[in-house]
């Protein structure tokens, strides 16, 4: 994906994610009530929509599949060429940065895929694995894919294909982090840098832990 849309997905993204929060999700305390990370908080944290996706082994993906745990959530493609492998190269550092949490507080890593036309189960599966096998990846329809990025402000379209068929799907390049109870907890924009996302990560999981 292009440098320049790459901005403007980040900024639209942004944007978007702002408006959909609304005023009232976002509270600024004292500046030591939370964390400082470069990840953007969300306090309170706010409820994932229902949705209906099937992850890389044909079985039913809902928001009750990240129920009980901690999540990264990326979106993007397999015929991606940059961000995408980027991006899932950092979040396999990163876990390896968290392995010495106990494991009930190691994140588990979902790539979303937004071209469910060429993005089969079967595909996804070895993609996500070559980056680290414990990744599980996840697909749907447009339809059923927009149910969950449109409230999360993820912006995607798809180019027009050149002669051979190929296209580029242009996207917004954030992870999300959701909690235990499946709530947007915080999100993570460019650049990636796995060892401040993972530094991140571990003060977001202390302070909810308290609270």
């Amino acid at each position: 994906m292009r440098t320049g849309r790459i901005l403007l997905f980040i900024v639209a993204a942004v944007v978007a994610i702002l408006v959909g929060l609304g005023i009232g999700y976002w509270t600024f305390g004292h500046p030591r009530a939370a964390p400082k990370t470069t990840a953007l908080l969300l306090r309170p944290p706010k409820p994932l929509p229902a949705f209906s996706l099937v992850d890389d082994r044909g079985t039913p993906f809902t928001k009750a599949s990240l129920g009980g745990h901690w999540n990264l959530l990326y979106f993007g493609y397999t015929h991606c060429t940059d961000v995408c492998p980027t991006t899932l190269a950092d979040l396999n550092q990163m876990a390896g940065e968290l392995e010495d949490l106990p494991a009930a507080e190691q994140p588990h890593v979902y790539f979303i895929s937004l071209d469910p036309k060429r993005d089969t189960p079967a595909l996804l599966k070895r993609y996500v694995q070559y980056f680290n096998p414990a990744f599980t990846a996840v697909t749907g329809t447009v339809t059923d894919l927009r149910a969950l990025t449109a409230p999360l402000g993820v912006a995607f379209s798809y180019d027009p294909p050149d002669q051979s068929g190929n296209y580029a799907v242009d996207h917004s390049s954030v992870i999300f982090l959701i909690n235990p109870e499946s709530e947007e907890a915080a999100i993570y924009t460019p650049p990636m840098i796995f060892g401040r996302m993972a530094a991140d990560y571990r003060a977001i999981i202390k302070y909810y832990g308290k609270r």
